[in-house]
């Protein structure tokens, strides 16, 4: 239900900016305001808080985005209007996948067993804009567990190329062998 809601809001704000050609605008202040709401979580919390006014939350976000875009703020009204606060940083997040979608870029996480070099990481971003046709902005991601080789997630596939997904693999056929006992 979240990802539903967070969804629409984020489609009919992107919408509104496409129709008025300022999307990189918006995304700038809703990236900007998602930054202020993972450095105080509070913040959410009290514009989502049922035992304050509207009218009180509505001084909140106006002084909070002092500066931001008119369709922002107004975007920001009308969600705690319709007591979908909650949904923000959902809405945020859904906001620059889509105007990422727009763009032809890709996210992708990678992560590997031991910090990788900046040219290896060049290779496999290249290779994944091969693959993938899109420019492609990478996370990086160190987990010794993998024990070698890569995991990429982007675009919602898993390529396990890890060391301990190869070992699995491994041990899973070794034990569907049936063995014959010597008489």
């Amino acid at each position: 239900m979240e990802s539903r809601v967070a969804k629409k809001y984020a489609t009919a704000l992107f919408l509104l900016a496409r129709e008025r050609k300022i999307e990189d605008t918006l995304w700038a202040d809703l990236s900007a305001l998602g930054q202020v709401f993972k450095a105080d979580r509070s913040l959410l919390k009290v514009i989502a808080a049922p035992q304050i006014s509207d009218e009180d939350k509505h001084k909140l976000v106006r002084t909070v985005l002092t500066g931001a875009h008119e369709a922002v703020l107004n975007f920001m009204l009308f969600v705690i209007d319709k007591g979908r606060t909650e949904h923000i940083p959902r809405i945020i997040e859904m906001y620059g996948q889509l105007l990422d979608e727009l763009r032809g870029v890709v996210e992708a996480e990678i992560t590997s067993a031991v910090p990788l070099k900046e040219d290896e990481v060049s290779r496999i971003a290249q290779r994944l804009e091969r693959v993938s046709g899109k420019q492609v902005r990478h996370r990086l991601k160190v987990d010794p567990e993998i024990l070698g080789g890569v995991i990429v997630i982007i675009g919602g596939e898993i390529i396990d190329q890890s060391v301990r997904h190869d070992l699995s693999r491994l041990r899973d056929s070794l034990s569907a062998l049936k063995v014959h006992q010597a008489a």
